[in-house]
């Protein structure tokens, strides 16, 4: 069961870690338009999209020290799952109507892969 909140950590990490690279693209694209040339790129939530990879590479690393990579790997693609979902709430992006199916489809593949 630890293993599993692990690898679930992970993509949530993942996942959070792209909302935050959203953000910081958000936040450049700002700060490019106001002229701050390279200073643009010195932004607090690409620093924090960097640190949150970081802090995942570590986890992913823990995990596989413990599980088969091909056990573990499946949970990456969760990230196909939550990312989408965090773009609607967060950026209120549209997303097509297969999509969910799309996203049903990958939950069971991964179900699938790891059992």
């Amino acid at each position: 069961m630890i293993e599993y909140l692990k690898l679930l950590g992970f993509s949530c990490l993942l996942a959070s870690g792209q909302v935050a690279f959203k953000y910081a693209a958000i936040d450049i694209k700002a700060r490019l338009a106001e002229s701050q040339g390279l200073w643009a790129f010195v932004s607090v939530p690409l620093i924090g999209a960097l640190a949150l990879y970081a802090v995942a590479t570590g986890l992913w690393v823990w995990i596989l020290m413990s599980t088969p990579l091909s056990k573990a790997y499946p949970f990456a693609l969760l990230g196909a799952v939550f990312v989408p979902i965090a773009s609607v709430l967060l950026f209120g992006e549209r997303l097509s109507l297969t999509y969910p199916v799309g996203l049903l489809l990958v939950c069971v593949g991964v179900y699938l892969c790891v059992r």
